[in-house]
């Protein structure tokens, strides 16, 4: 039986970032590539939001928004969701991860403080220390290239939070999919405690996770250490062009600090579409949550079986949570380098300024748009590309297709 996420609908006239030709072509030279980039999912919002939506645009007033229960709300979506056992004094609403650790980053840091970041990295954490204008100590996940996992560097971590004061910490991770387990985060906590380090955790995807999610917030107040957690709807319910998330504290003075600063920047207020969506997916989106936790599920299972047996140039590093994955590509980089000295029309950097050498070759010669992996950490990286996943499952079957040509084309030319 057809599910309700495979049904495609065109976004193309949609203002969507991700289906934009000029940005589409930034990263892979190709204008008309289809777009696998940006991490937001090519479904419809569950049933319950659009029905709030619609009843908002109907009623045609968009006033100042008033919803004292929110953080009530998100408590109860914490305790069903994740078993997790939050206070409504812990919850202050935001208008976006981002946003949100901006503030924090900025108001608890000096600007001769470092600050840790794991690599690879999401981008804007890393562009976020550089124009607050901290120090960077990019902290590198292990790779085994045998075994195709990425695992923390623990000794190394420690060495870095003897002069580091913050730790942006991303889990579930991007890209990597790591979802860390109870063990790692109570070590986490433990040796960012021993140090006086500060952890502001992005727990973004955490709502997507396949295995059940452990926030940092718990290990944060079972260790002593400083914990900021950052949770939001935007990725879970695929509506992240509403900017609404939530701060979660267990120190209340440091909240009490937080929301002053909000005030002083006067950022306190979420949009009236926004806190709707919000109310609408926390309240009734479980459902739908749970059939798009399986669908991706099983979107990311064809992923594997196919580069498996079609393409095994290619490795799915396979994630524990989201719709986002990253691809070692490295066997691939040697063909591709020959193809790109045979064409460097195709792989002209002026033409694809955001993208790299393989998400170049899959622009050009697959149409396929990914985000290369240098994006997430430079030359270390771009071996790799990552997959947005979150898509109708003929899409991906046509996308995994194009892939297989591609790589054809490099064995048949060099």
């Amino acid at each position: 039986m057809q599910s309700s996420f495979d049904l495609v609908k065109d976004r193309q006239a949609s203002l969507s970032a991700k289906w934009n030709k000029d940005a589409i072509k930034s990263i892979c030279g190709s204008p008309d590539a289809k777009p696998f980039w940006v991490a937001d999912m090519d479904f419809p919002v569950a049933d319950t939001i659009a029905k709030k939506a619609q009843q908002l645009t109907e009623h045609a007033i968009f006033g100042y928004p008033f919803a004292p229960t929110q953080q009530e709300l998100f408590c109860r979506w914490a305790k069903v969701w994740h078993h997790m056992e939050i206070q409504p004094e812990q919850v202050v609403t935001s208008q976006g991860v981002l946003n949100s650790i901006a503030v924090l980053l900025d108001m608890m840091t000096e600007v001769t403080d470092s600050v840790i970041v794991p690599f690879p990295a999401y981008q804007p954490f890393v562009a976020m220390v550089e124009q607050l204008q901290r120090p960077l100590i990019p902290w590198a996940l292990n790779y085994d290239d045998k075994k195709h996992t990425f695992s923390l560097d623990w000794n190394t971590f420690e060495s870095y939070c003897e002069k580091a004061s913050v730790l942006i910490f991303c889990n579930p991770h991007n890209p990597s999919g790591l979802a860390f387990s109870e063990q790692e985060l109570e070590k986490l906590c433990t040796i960012a405690k021993k140090y006086g380090v500060t952890i502001i955790s992005d727990e973004i995807h955490a709502d997507l996770s396949y295995i059940p999610h452990k926030s940092l917030l718990e290990f944060g107040a079972k260790t002593g250490a400083e914990t900021v957690v950052c949770m939001a709807p935007s990725k879970t319910f695929n509506i992240a062009g509403e900017h609404y998330s939530v701060t979660l504290f267990n120190n209340l003075d440091l909240k009490k600090a937080y929301v002053k600063r909000l005030e002083q920047l006067f950022l306190t207020h979420t949009s009236t579409f926004a806190t709707t969506l919000a109310l609408a997916a926390y309240s009734e989106g479980e459902t739908w949550l749970a059939g798009l936790v399986s669908y991706l599920q099983g979107n990311l299972s064809l992923v594997q079986e196919t580069l498996q047996k079609r393409i095994p140039e290619i490795v799915l590093i396979k994630p524990e949570a989201s719709f986002i994955a990253f691809l070692d590509c490295s066997a691939l980089v040697p063909l591709i380098e020959k193809d790109q000295a045979a064409h460097p029309e195709l792989y002209d950097p002026q033409q694809s300024p955001s993208g790299g050498l393989l998400s170049r070759f899959f622009g050009q010669r697959a149409k396929l748009a990914f985000n290369d992996g240098t994006w997430f950490g430079g030359d270390a990286y771009r071996g790799f590309v990552r997959i947005n996943y979150g898509t109708q499952r003929s899409t991906i079957a046509e996308a995994l297709q194009s892939m297989e040509d591609a790589v054809r084309y490099l064995h048949e030319n060099y």
